[in-house]
């Protein structure tokens, strides 16, 4: 009996021997926890940006501005992370920075095979489309596949030379220093074309009154905007991720609308005065001196102030016409892709809070390769012009009708069965049957159809779309395939 008790008190002293290493090892991980987070957000990064980008960043007086100096203040609030900006006098300068340690990271940049041998990503916070941009006299070429021979405009160190050295290795290249010098070069005729941000653009063409250059293509290549670290830094990416996946959308919207609206009209808004100001200065002078010569000087006035209005109605013309090509394809003047992705994501939110049914149609022109190789391109955009008129007209009033890229369309059909989709594509492809194309030509069209499942995401949707599609290719084009 005395044995049992002695071994039940050494058990008992066992239990609480061992519950008690365990509570002292729990306090010594929540103390390496805590203290790891202390030094990520009481650390000092180093970072380099563009100093000449805006609106998406800049270099002023020594001082960071832009897009990504508002988002650079929001992710040291969120998480503790000091940053000191270290200035650079280009891009190059800042990339060469970055991989020699100088600095630790950039706030605002594209994510490249090249850069990633040296920077680790942050998720994407902000997009923007980039756009071919040509004197006005200067034909629209849609794309970059039409540019040809026409030289070719491109800031040296960008993700953009990247891309058009990869992809279109014989395209004469004009490596400038920055997208400001890439337009003068346009303006000067030193380059046929520039490629660059869509949003950056219209700050130039705004902030310099280059109104005599126009918008001439879009390019299917979009800027997917990112932290980049460098690799001795790369564990304070996830708390950067965190961090941006705290932002509010009204966060988001207050920094576009503050550097891609407002504060570029300010902008040119001064200059406006300052030259009114200055004009009237020099009048009243001549005027007190030189009473006798008023008159001249009065039509001198006349005069500024109608270069003045004519700016003013270049602005707006310029400004109207980039709103209408960031949502439209210039050639037929449907909706482009850039649209149609806005549009799925306000439709997948609509379906989800309505729970809807709607439909996907993906329609391809056959064989139409042959007949830009029998009768030139000319007679194959006027076919085009042609079959987006025939779409309009068939559609319903809510159906939208998209340019989604060469000879493929894409209908969204809101409310709709794919039995009534395919109903559709029938009258479509009726319609087709009876129409004389340019040049006598007569063609056919292959159809992918997807009803969108209950909770599936609306690009999964275009997916099996676009998989019937090649299945009614593949079953002999002018063919009508349910996904």
């Amino acid at each position: 009996m005395a044995k049992r008790q002695l071994r039940n008190k050494v058990e008992t002293l066992k239990k609480i021997v061992l519950s008690a290493c365990l509570l002292v090892w729990s306090g010594l991980l929540s103390f390496a926890t805590h203290a790891d987070q202390a030094a990520t957000s009481e650390q000092l990064l180093t970072y380099c940006v563009d100093p000449d980008w805006m609106p998406y960043e800049s270099i002023q007086d020594g001082e960071h501005i832009g897009i990504s100096a508002d988002y650079v203040s929001l992710i040291s609030q969120k998480t503790g992370l000091q940053f000191q900006l270290v200035p650079t006098t280009s891009w190059l300068e800042s990339l060469q920075y970055l991989q020699n340690g100088k600095c630790q990271l950039s706030p605002m940049l594209n994510r490249s095979a090249e850069r990633e041998t040296y920077l680790h990503f942050s998720d994407v916070y902000f997009r923007s489309p980039n756009v071919l941009v040509s004197l006005k006299e200067q034909p629209f070429l849609q794309s970059i596949e039409n540019i040809g021979t026409r030289s070719l405009a491109v800031p040296e160190g960008y993700r953009l030379s990247e891309y058009v050295k990869r992809y279109y290795p014989e395209t004469p290249l004009v490596l400038v220093d920055n997208e400001p010098a890439g337009l003068q070069a346009v303006a000067d005729g030193d380059a046929d074309l520039f490629i660059g941000s869509l949003y950056s653009i219209n700050n130039q063409i705004r902030q310099e009154s280059l109104y005599h250059l126009k918008v001439a293509g879009w390019v299917g290549l979009e800027d997917e905007l990112r932290f980049g670290v460098v690799i001795s830094a790369r564990a304070v990416i996830p708390v950067i991720n965190q961090a941006l996946a705290n932002i509010t959308e009204q966060e988001h919207i207050d920094i576009y609308q503050k550097w891609t609206r407002i504060e570029v009209i300010d902008v040119i808004n001064y200059q406006l005065l300052w030259q009114v100001a200055g004009v009237a200065i020099v009048i009243i002078l001549i005027l007190t001196l030189w009473n006798y010569r008023s008159r001249s000087f009065n039509l001198k006035l006349q005069e500024k102030n109608q270069l003045l209005e004519q700016s003013q109605h270049e602005l707006e013309s310029a400004i109207t016409e980039l709103e209408f090509l960031s949502n439209h394809d210039p050639l037929t003047k449907l909706f482009n892709r850039n649209h149609f992705d806005k549009t799925m994501q306000h439709a997948q939110r609509r379906t989800a809070q309505a729970k809807g049914v709607q439909s996907l149609i993906v329609i391809d022109i056959d064989f139409f390769k042959d007949i830009n190789d029998n009768h030139g391109h000319s007679v194959g955009d006027a076919i085009l012009q042609e079959l987006a008129k025939i779409l309009l007209d068939k559609v319903r009033e809510h159906d939208q009708v998209t340019r989604w890229g060469g000879e493929e369309f894409v209908i969204l059909c809101p409310k709709t069965t794919a039995a009534e989709a395919q109903a559709l594509c029938q009258r479509i492809a009726l319609a087709l049957t009876t129409h004389v194309f340019h040049c006598d030509i007569r063609l056919s069209c292959s159809f992918g159809v997807a009803e969108q499942n209950t909770a599936e995401n609306l690009l999964k949707c275009f997916e099996r779309a676009d998989k019937a599609l090649y299945q009614a290719k593949q079953n002999g084009r002018n063919q009508i395939c349910l996904a």
